[in-house]
C-alpha cells in the first residue's frame, strides 16, 4: 500500500483516500497553516516586520524550521504514516538527527539561489543583506521544504513533481501545491515595490514576505482541495457508479429467467 502511494496510476482502480490516513494529513495540513500564521505573530511590539525586519523574518524562520525539523526527525510528515498508523519508525537517533539536517542543508542551499534569485530580479545587491537572505529563507522554508520532506531525494522526483506535466500521486500535488502557489504569489507581489504610492508597508522586503505567507495559505486551501475533496468524491462517486451497475447486473439476472418463462408462455 506504501508504493501505491507514489505512482500515479495506483489510483486509477483503488479510491485515493484510502491509501493513506486521512486524517493524520488533515491535522497536519492544519497545523502547516496554524504554524505559518504563528510565525507572523511577534513576540513583543519592538519586534516588528516596518522597524526591524531582518529580526522579524529570522524569529519567523526559527518557528517554521522548527516545526519542520521536529516532523523530519520523527519521520511522521504527510503521507510518510505507514497504514493506518500514524506512529514513526523505529530508526536509530543517529539517523533521525541525519534527515534534520539533510532538511536544514537543503533549506539554506534552496535559501541561497532564491536569494540570488531576489538580486537577479532587482533586489538591492549592495545593502539590506539581512534582510534579503532572511526573506529567501522564509521563502524557502514556505515553498520548498515542503517538496524536501516529501519527495525523494533525486533530480527526477522534483522534475516530475514540480516542472512537469504529466499525472501527479497525491504527495506529489501536495508538494507542488505549496511550491507554485507561494512562488507565483510572491513574485507577484514584488510589482507594489517600485509603485510610486510612497507607502511603509512598499520598502524591502515587504511586499515579497507578505506575497509568500499569502501565497502559502493558498496552497493551504489549494492542497485541502486537491489532495482531499477531490479524491474523496472522484472516489465516492466511482463507487455509486460501480454500486449502480451492480444493481443493473442483478436486475438483468432477474429479470432473464422471467422474460423466457413468458415467452414460452405465449408459444
Amino acid at each position: 500500500m506504501v508504493s501505491e502511494l507514489h505512482s500515479p496510476e495506483s489510483h486509477s482502480s483503488v479510491p485515493v483516500h484510502k491509501q493513506y490516513p486521512i486524517v493524520f494529513n488533515g491535522i497536519q495540513l492544519g497545523l502547516s497553516g496554524l504554524v505559518c500564521a504563528l510565525a507572523l505573530v511577534s513576540p513583543r511590539k519592538s519586534l516588528n516586520l516596518y522597524d526591524n525586519p531582518a529580526s522579524y523574518l529570522c524569529v519567523s524562520a526559527y518557528i517554521m524550521l522548527a516545526y519542520y525539523a521536529l516532523l523530519a526527525f520523527f519521520d511522521v510528515y504527510c503521507f510518510k504514516a505507514r497504514g493506518d498508523s500514524w506512529r514513526p519508525r523505529a530508526r536509530p537517533t543517529s539517523v533521525r538527527i541525519s534527515s534534520v539536517l539533510s532538511m536544514v542543508a537543503s533549506t539554506l542551499a534552496a535559501a541561497l539561489v532564491i536569494a540570488v534569485g531576489f538580486v537577479l530580479f532587482g533586489a538591492p545587491a549592495t545593502t539590506h543583506y539581512a534582510e534579503t537572505l532572511t526573506a529567501a529563507l522564509n521563502v524557502s522554508l514556505l515553498a520548498v521544504t515542503p517538496s524536501i520532506l516529501t519527495l525523494k531525494p533525486t533530480f527526477g522526483a522534483y522534475r516530475r513533481a514540480l516542472l512537469s506535466a504529466e499525472q501527479k500521486s497525491i504527495p506529489e500535488k501536495w508538494a507542488s501545491g505549496f511550491f507554485w502557489c507561494t512562488i507565483c504569489v510572491t513574485w507577484m507581489s514584488a510589482y507594489f515595490i517600485p509603485m510610486d504610492w510612497e507607502r511603509p508597508w512598499q520598502k524591502w522586503p515587504i511586499p515579497v514576505i507578505g506575497g509568500a505567507f499569502l501565497g502559502n495559505m493558498m496552497g493551504v486551501l489549494y492542497v485541502l482541495v486537491r489532495c482531499f475533496v477531490v479524491p474523496i468524491a472522484r472516489a465516492d462517486f466511482e463507487e455509486t457508479q460501480s454500486i449502480q451497475r451492480q444493481m443493473a447486473r442483478d436486475y438483468e439476472a432477474q429479470r432473464g429467467p422471467v422474460t423466457r418463462s413468458m415467452a414460452k408462455k405465449d408459444k
